[in-house]
């Protein structure tokens, strides 16, 4: 068997070019993926299942980042494919 990585349903991203770059992403193994940074030496992500999404696990995070218009699209739009 093979490994298969996981694709993205949906992606949003905010793009600094002074600054950092903000992306998150749906997933279609049934997470949401955000992550930051311009260079590996100062990046990071953290990564939670559609359902801790929905449930507010990574609102402050997304909304600090990128604004809460953009976490209210990724809501909708994970209400919408689950």
């Amino acid at each position: 068997m093979n490994y298969i990585p996981p694709k993205a349903i949906e992606c949003w991203r905010v793009d600094n070019p002074r600054g950092e770059l903000y992306e998150t992403s749906i997933m279609d193994n049934y997470t949401v993926i955000s992550a930051y940074g311009r260079y590996a030496h100062c990046s990071g992500c953290k990564i939670v299942s559609w359902q801790e999404f929905l449930s507010g696990e990574l609102n402050e995070l997304v909304t600090k980042t990128m604004g809460s218009e953009i976490l209210n699209e990724i809501h909708h739009k994970l209400r919408s494919i689950t």
